[in-house]
Parts: structure tokens; C-alpha cells; sequence
């Protein structure tokens, strides 16, 4: 495949505006035609006023050139349903905080390059991946995906920003009528290294979600997540494959089940999810799942505590701080309390569980979120406050 160099951001001086405009009219909007919004607003039209309609690239270069503006980026959306997602080519804002753009065209996408599909493989995923190819500076390398179905049928959708691209997988079934989108996995990388990080989303197992009623199971699951998301196979020493019988046995709270939520520039976020009860996220780098992930086979992670219990509670905190620190030294950090009642300063964990049990004896405390190198409790609110509690490993 030819690849111009060209891609979803446009600079002036880099290359004719013109020919950008066509190149974007070629890949994403085929035969379609632009709208231009402009910054004028009346109570009918609130969303901005038609300026043009029906004009081609030449004429919309002429619309920017005029305005002066000298930097453009594609935006795409999934739009509400899986046949209609937008094009809209924006001016890149000096802050992103200043709210919506003066003036940015707008076009139905039927170019050669599709924005949303269903898929319903492997094979099928990884057809669509390559022929995103265009938009970027180095192709999607190829891969023959397996044809095999999928568990269920999924969608694909491609979001432009500026600085980043999303690759977003959801249920089919929510993607074939108007609403919000059921997400299976979103992937956020730039456009260098989406063809790498592409290859993240390549397996049935990064798609879907997995039961998990003991710590082996789980243990397998991460396994599976190690040896595709590792620059090198899983060895033998990996804490995934080494568990014994009696670790691996213990059970996981009822209906215990993991999935892969986000893969965001090279850091996966696991969700944990329990029937009735709050799920967990850890989140680290893919290639170092060892490292973050490993806690998770710990009991004391997928338990809670009541803090009218110090005692109990305190212990409990010690065992996370093992489990995700070792033998490290750790402070916890209470953010947020409500006024009223005083921040402490960094705890350990016995301290922590006195000041608990003193000001909410009445709730019960569990891991909301960990990496390698934090654990972030929740279940705790007052007065309409969360109140964060994070420990983390101390300096020494």
C-alpha cells in the first residue's frame, strides 16, 4: 500500500491545503460533499449557521484560507448508530479548554476507508485494522486472524482527535440502533503506533469478558494476557503459571469475572466485577503485567474490611500492603475528608485503621484500584464526599 505522508492533522506551509482536503475527501468521504458551520448561533440553529453546502475540496480550502486559519484536524465519531458515523474537519485550538470551534466543515463518510463495521472474528478484526492503513504513516501490519467467531458480535468505530486516535469495540447489538454504545475495549494510541498497538486488541481474549470463581482460573486468564501482550513468551518463573494447588483453589467472590476495558498508549486497565458488589481496576504497562497484576491473586485484594472492627481492619491493610508492595515500607494518604474532620498526614496501617474506625466505624472498606505502585480504597463517602484513600510506597 502507498502511503502520501498526509494524515489526520493539517499545518500550514507542511503541505497545500487543497490537496489535504482532497486526500481527506478521498480516504473518508468519497463522492459526499462539505457543509460549512460558522460561529454565528440563533436560537434555531444552536449548534451554529450554515455557511455552505454542497461545496467540494477546492472550494472549502478557499473557506479556510480566508479565515486565516492556519492548522486543521479530522474529527471522527461512531455517530449514533453503526451506519453513521461523522466526519467533521476542525481547526486544532490553541486550548482545548475554549470550547467549541468558529468554523468547521462537515461531511457524510463514504470513502474508501471505513469508520465503523461490524466484526465478527478475528479475521474480520484484523481486516479492518489494515484498511485504517491510509490515514496513517506506517501501514497496519498484516495478520491472518483466526475465523473462528467471536463469543459474541462485536463493532469497531475510529475516533480522530488531534493528538491521539481511539479504537473503540463494542456489543453489535448496541451499535445497530440509536443510544450509547455497550463498550467491550477501547484503544488509545497516536497514529505511529496505532499499527503496533494494534496488535493488543488481536486476540479473542482480550475481547471478551471471562469467569473467574477461584484464583486459578484468574491466574490462567492473566496467563493468556502475559504471552500475547510480552515482547518475549512467558517463562517459567511467571507468577501466572507458578501458583500452587492450594493458592490456586481459593475461591473468588460470586460471580467473579474479568475483562479488558482500555488499552491506553500502552497501559491496560483489567476490571474485576462481582455479583453485588463493587469491581476492582489495576492498571499498568502491557508488557509488565507481571509486575501490576500479581496482587490480584492475593485473597486480601477481593476482600473488605469493616471499620468498626480495628483490629480486623488493620490486619486486613496489611495484607494489601504485602501483596502489592512485599516487604516495601508504605504510607497511606487520606484526600478529601469532608469539613469537620481533619486530613491526616501519611499513616501506616495501623494508624490508618484507628482513624477509620474513628470516623466511619460504620462502613465497610474495599480496594477500589491498584498498579504496581498504589492501592486506592473506596466505600467511603460523607456528607456527598469521596473520600480517597491511596498508599503508595514511601521513600526511605
Amino acid at each position: 500500500m502507498t502511503h502520501s505522508g498526509r494524515g489526520i492533522v493539517w499545518r500550514a506551509g507542511e503541505q497545500p491545503l487543497e490537496a489535504w482536503l482532497e486526500w481527506v475527501r478521498e480516504c473518508l468521504i468519497g463522492d459526499s460533499r462539505f457543509t460549512v458551520i460558522g460561529e454565528v448561533r440563533q436560537e434555531d440553529q444552536p449548534y451554529g449557521r450554515t455557511l455552505h453546502s454542497g461545496i467540494d475540496a477546492a472550494a472549502l480550502a478557499e473557506v479556510f484560507a480566508e479565515a486565516g486559519i492556519e492548522a486543521l484536524y479530522v474529527s471522527t465519531t461512531r455517530g449514533l448508530e453503526l451506519s453513521s458515523p461523522t466526519v467533521d474537519i476542525i481547526p486544532v485550538p490553541d486550548d482545548p479548554q475554549l470550547g467549541p470551534p468558529l468554523l468547521w466543515a462537515r461531511a457524510t463518510p463514504s470513502g474508501r476507508v471505513r469508520l465503523a463495521a461490524p466484526v465478527l472474528s478475528p479475521a474480520d478484526l484484523d481486516r479492518w485494522l489494515r484498511q485504517l492503513s491510509p490515514l496513517l504513516p506506517e501501514p497496519v501490519p498484516v495478520r491472518e486472524g483466526s475465523a473462528e467467531p467471536f463469543a459474541r458480535p462485536l463493532a469497531t468505530g475510529l475516533l480522530c482527535r488531534p493528538d491521539r486516535l481511539m479504537v473503540c469495540v463494542d456489543t453489535l447489538d448496541t451499535r445497530v440502533r440509536p443510544g450509547n454504545p455497550s463498550s467491550v475495549v477501547e484503544l488509545t494510541t497516536t497514529a505511529d503506533r496505532l499499527g503496533q498497538d494494534a496488535a493488543l486488541l488481536r486476540h479473542p481474549c482480550v475481547l471478551k469478558e471471562q469467569p473467574v470463581p477461584a484464583v486459578s482460573e484468574l491466574a490462567a486468564v492473566l496467563a493468556g494476557l502475559e504471552s500475547i501482550w510480552s515482547a518475549v513468551p512467558s517463562q517459567a518463573d511467571s507468577p501466572f503459571t507458578r501458583l500452587g494447588w492450594w493458592a490456586g483453589a481459593k475461591p473468588l467472590a460470586p460471580g467473579s469475572r474479568i475483562e479488558v476495558v482500555r488499552i491506553e498508549h500502552g497501559s491496560a486497565r483489567l476490571r474485576i466485577s462481582r455479583k453485588g458488589r463493587f469491581g476492582i481496576d489495576a492498571t499498568g504497562p502491557v508488557g509488565e503485567l507481571a509486575h501490576w497484576a500479581r496482587p490480584l491473586l492475593d485473597p486480601a485484594v477481593h476482600d473488605d474490611a469493616y471499620a468498626g472492627l480495628r483490629r480486623g481492619l488493620a490486619t486486613w491493610l496489611e495484607q494489601l500492603q504485602k501483596a502489592v508492595f512485599g516487604a516495601a515500607p508504605v504510607r497511606w494518604r487520606v484526600f478529601g475528608p469532608p469539613p469537620g474532620r481533619l486530613q491526616p498526614g501519611p499513616l501506616d496501617a495501623s494508624a490508618l485503621a484507628q482513624w477509620l474506625h474513628t470516623h466511619f466505624p460504620r462502613e465497610r472498606v474495599y480496594v477500589d484500584s491498584l498498579s504496581g505502585d498504589t492501592i486506592e480504597l473506596g466505600g467511603l463517602r460523607a456528607d456527598s464526599t469521596r473520600v480517597q484513600i491511596r498508599a503508595s510506597r514511601r521513600a526511605v
